[in-house]
């Protein structure tokens, strides 16, 4: 026996080996591989949106729930399957739309602020507004730390350079700012008794005592820090209101939803409310016969011979 001999024997073997699916779901589902056409052959999965293994796991979880056996039950089972993929979907779009709703608040806000206010405003302003007061808070805090907080108090650099440029602001020296922080020796790393030296030499350069030029460094910030206060609170209320108000989807958005849900739910139960009967009455339970109601729904009045109503 030659090498082509042995392994055509082999295969054989193997192939004797391989049985195909041993459990119920498992046989119902190939009885679908005959079926090449309609909704049958084409994956409900949305590229980039939804995962085929989650698809293919849920599936095969509604297949070993539902248990179909022979065709027209496996028939029925996908037609299940399919739909409550589907309304899964839904639920998921109507999440989406809910989210875009919110994420318009900002810009909803900006243009009702921006009236008031007498300027334009855009979302990212309406963030900058809502971060101006935590930001006005801590320069008042950095401000009366130079009154009481030890020399060793650390300092990031940026908030040191905000506070010289807001001691030359309160002297009328913006122009003079940039000059005086780039001649200014750079430490290691800033701190309290460090950003004291130049706040004091600049005290006394315009005749100013230097604690009487913290307290009104101080009153300042805290009177600023006061308005953006106010105003992002209001801000704030402002979009609370707009998310409080646009929990659900815009009308029509939420009338497509429970159109397309209710056709789906309907679908849903008949194909179950079917499957059910069908292994009810394999099984040999008693089963009663469905009642069929043929509905025609018209908008046109209809009159009797002669014009009468």
């Amino acid at each position: 026996m030659n090498a082509n001999d042995k392994q055509l024997v082999a295969n054989r073997t193997n192939a004797l080996k391989s049985t195909g699916p041993k459990t119920p779901t498992g046989k119902a589902m190939v009885a679908l591989n005959s079926v090449a056409h309609g909704i049958y052959s084409v994956s409900p999965v949305i590229e980039e949106m939804e995962s085929k293994r989650s698809w293919t796991g849920y599936r095969f979880a509604m297949w070993d729930g539902l248990a179909p056996v022979g065709m027209v039950e496996a028939i029925l089972a996908e037609r299940i399957t399919l739909a409550a993929w589907r309304l899964r979907r839904v639920a998921r779009y109507e999440t989406e739309q809910i989210r875009l709703e919110q994420e318009g608040a900002m810009e909803e806000v900006g243009r009702r602020l921006g009236y008031k206010l007498n300027r334009d405003l855009a979302a990212a302003d309406v963030q900058e507004i809502l971060d101006e007061a935590k930001w006005r808070e801590e320069r008042w805090q950095r401000i009366s730390a130079l009154s009481t907080a030890s020399d060793e108090t650390p300092l990031a650099d940026e908030d040191a350079e905000d506070l010289i440029w807001f001691v030359h602001e309160q002297l009328g020296q913006t122009k003079q700012f940039d000059g005086y922080w780039e001649q200014l020796p750079a430490p290691e790393a800033w701190n309290v008794g460090l950003i004291r030296q130049p706040i004091r030499g600049l005290s006394e350069q315009h005749g100013k005592p230097f604690e009487e030029l913290l307290r009104t460094l101080s009153d300042r910030a805290a009177a600023e820090w006061g308005q953006s206060y106010q105003t992002a609170k209001e801000a704030q209320a402002r979009v609370n209101e707009y998310r409080r108000e646009h929990l659900l989807p815009d009308t029509e958005t939420l009338e497509k939803i429970q159109r397309y849900e209710s056709h789906l739910s309907r679908q849903f139960h008949r194909d179950l409310h079917e499957l059910q009967r069908l292994q009810a009455t394999r099984l040999g339970h008693p089963v009663t016969v469905p009642i069929a109601i043929d509905v025609d729904v018209s908008t046109e009045s209809k009159s009797e011979p002669g014009g009468a109503e």
